[in-house]
């Protein structure tokens, strides 16, 4: 019973360790799923699939690492339900706050929409990196811990995905 109690009581301490993580967590969300409502639910999902998985974790110095890999795969899970652009109520609500302009503001969304449209064009590989780094805000050291790849393959990815960002959009501009 004493091997039980101190078992739980390190899988409680990874626990709390991993909810210091919840406002990456939230943004890898934001950067998969575009919608901050959407993000909220998922992140949450991300945190109970990390509570009821836990006792798989093998290697506790690995946790943080583990956990940004079920929300990748939490959100690449959640795109292949969700193949549609949605806009959110909150997004929609802080639009009509913002004081812009008609003009800067139609001129801002056709930006975004742009952004968002090249994103999702990335290749997975790419699109996964860029994601990570851009809205998740990890460094290439925790990237590549969190995907298994090398720290080049992350330097080149992102390198490669911020190139073909910028030829998507300039190329969209030009149509």
């Amino acid at each position: 019973m004493i091997g039980y109690t101190v078992v739980k009581e390190k899988k409680s301490q990874v626990f709390e360790e991993l909810m210091t993580y919840q406002k990456k967590v939230f943004l890898i969300c934001l950067g998969f799923s575009r919608n901050a409502s959407d993000a909220q639910d998922l992140a949450q999902e991300v945190y109970l699939k990390a509570y009821k998985n836990i006792g798989t974790l093998s290697e506790l110095s690995h946790a943080k690492f583990w956990l940004f890999r079920i929300a990748r795969n939490t959100c690449l899970n959640f795109q292949k339900k969700h193949r549609f652009d949605r806009f959110s109520a909150s997004e929609i609500t802080q639009k009509m706050k913002d004081p812009q302009t008609p003009e800067s503001e139609m001129i801002h969304q056709e930006q975004l929409r742009l952004l968002k449209g090249a994103i999702q064009k990335l290749p997975k590989k790419k699109r996964d990196v860029f994601v990570l780094k851009e809205y998740g805000d990890l460094s290439y050291q925790e990237i590549a811990e969190t995907l298994n790849i090398e720290l080049g393959t992350v330097m080149s990815r992102l390198n490669r995905a911020r190139q073909a960002l910028k030829e998507q959009i300039k190329g969209d501009k030009n149509v």
